[in-house]
């Protein structure tokens, strides 16, 4: 489902930012919540199997459904292991655990065929991590073969790749992007010696500015680095020491990335002194003075702290009103049909989100019997199709109109989100929002606290809070 397009004012990141301050962080900015994926997967069930996935795909066959289509391969192998990491990653102790892993794709591919054989190009691929890179060029080369002999690629389309710069001896840039990739995203986190001991990331600084280099030099058509602040043991003075080095390299994003210490819920950060963080104000200091820099180099804030040159695809996408955001983030390409292969991976096709088997030996099982690996998953509703829209308009372009949702959606916008507005009073008392009669619109500070705007909308987090002020009976 495409959602419209909605008002196309845009409000500059730079104007009055720098009024923003801890406390405000406070209050608003702490949340685990990542509104690429709504609901979120802990409200995904296990009663959405295979089966139930099998029969909603041939629904959408019958309704002549045609659209667009993206696909996701998610490779969970890493040499060693980061502590900051929240995602599924799995060592590689040899290349045959890569080998069995790449044959059991192989037949995930080509179930996941069957029911696309009538369908449109392939318009957007992604190969994410873990390490894609770990990979040699010949079983690149082999899954990316066995992708086009089951998929229609197109040859104009989004080909990403996550490269780990410390894991490409087996790889060059140049033989990426002969074999069709034109977008790469590289992990930079932080170059200072201390901080990447406290993390278990040791990467020279030669090393990834090489690879970087090495990117442009090679043609890629997007390079994206990321930066991680709120690390242990980071400072101010540390972290802008690595963003003027990557500032001045200019590749086209540089996507900062807040660390969240959740140790119950992440194993590998268990390995982080909580004494080692940073202190909220620290935080802050390094947040803005990131913002400042990027400004003054010519970077765009997107949003989401995502910051891109003024002539990159995003920045124009969002000018004209047709950026999208999902589960890869910000795109040019909606990925309301977006096919998951590998351990893990999370797809979504219109109304239905699911997740393949996050245990490595139920995946291999599955497919052994020619069965798709789907673990669980959830068909949304009309009401979670409306705040899905509301969130990504929102994030998407700081603006969001009511009779651009009622145009869309059979509702009265203020009295379906009677509760939610009253609740953002609270967020225009504190200059996040401004409201009126027409339209909510996010300042510049609430942009910094994006993901806590979109929580008033989240209706699982309502009913969550509800229940837990329930008085029980005893």
């Amino acid at each position: 489902m495409r959602f419209p397009v909605y008002s196309l004012r845009f409000l500059d990141s730079s104007t009055n930012l720098f009024r923003i301050d801890s406390d405000l962080i406070r209050r608003f900015g702490v949340s685990d919540a990542d509104y690429r994926l709504y609901p979120q997967i802990d409200f995904f069930t296990e009663a959405f199997n295979a089966q139930a996935y099998s029969a909603w795909l041939k629904n959408c066959k019958a309704g002549h459904s045609r659209r667009p289509l993206s696909l996701y391969v998610h490779i969970p192998f890493c040499r060693s292991l980061c502590f900051y990491c929240q995602f599924n990653q799995i060592l590689a102790e040899s290349n045959d655990t890569i080998t069995t892993y790449l044959n059991h794709l192989s037949r995930e591919i080509k179930l996941q065929a069957q029911f696309f054989k009538e369908n449109p190009k392939l318009e957007q691929l992604y190969f994410g991590g873990g390490t894609p890179t770990l990979l040699n060029e010949t079983q690149l080369k082999n899954i990316l073969q066995e992708i086009q002999q089951n998929f229609n690629l197109m040859k104009d389309g989004e080909f990403t790749i996550e490269v780990d710069s410390r894991q490409m001896s087996r790889l060059s840039m140049q033989a990426l992007r002969e074999m069709g990739f034109n977008c790469v995203i590289m992990g930079v986190q932080d170059f200072d010696h201390d901080v990447q001991q406290s993390i278990h990331r040791a990467q020279t600084e030669d090393v990834t500015l090489n690879a970087i280099c090495d990117a442009q030099q090679a043609g890629f058509k997007t390079i994206r680095t990321e930066l991680m602040y709120g690390l242990p043991a980071q400072t101010v003075k540390k972290f802008e020491y690595t963003l003027e080095k990557i500032i001045k390299i200019h590749p086209d994003q540089i996507n900062l990335l807040n660390y969240n210490h959740f140790p119950e819920r992440f194993k590998p950060q268990r390995n982080i002194n909580s004494e080692d963080l940073p202190d909220a104000d620290t935080v802050l200091e390094v947040l803005l003075l990131a913002i400042s820099r990027l400004t003054e180099a010519g970077y765009k804030h997107i949003g989401m702290n995502l910051f891109a040159v003024r002539d990159d695809q995003l920045v124009i996408a969002q000018r004209q009103g047709r950026l999208c955001y999902g589960l890869q983030g910000y795109s040019v390409y909606p990925d309301n049909y977006r096919i998951a292969l590998g351990m893990s991976a999370i797809g979504s096709f219109g109304s239905v989100l699911s997740q393949n088997d996050c245990d490595l030996q139920r995946y291999y099982e599955k497919l052994e019997h020619n069965v798709l690996p789907i673990m669980r998953g959830v068909e949304l509703s009309a009401d979670d199709l409306i705040r899905r829209s509301v969130m990504q308009a929102l994030i998407c372009h700081s603006i969001l109109s009511f009779e651009s949702v009622e145009t869309y959606f059979p509702i009265e916008f203020k009295d379906y989100f009677a509760a939610e507005l009253v609740e953002l009073m609270v967020y225009e008392q504190a200059g996040l929002v401004t409201l009126d009669d027409q339209e909510i619109a996010v300042t510049p500070q609430g942009q910094l606290l994006m993901n806590s705007v979109c929580r008033v909308f989240d209706k699982y987090l309502r009913i969550n809070r509800q229940r837990k002020n329930k008085p029980v009976l005893i």
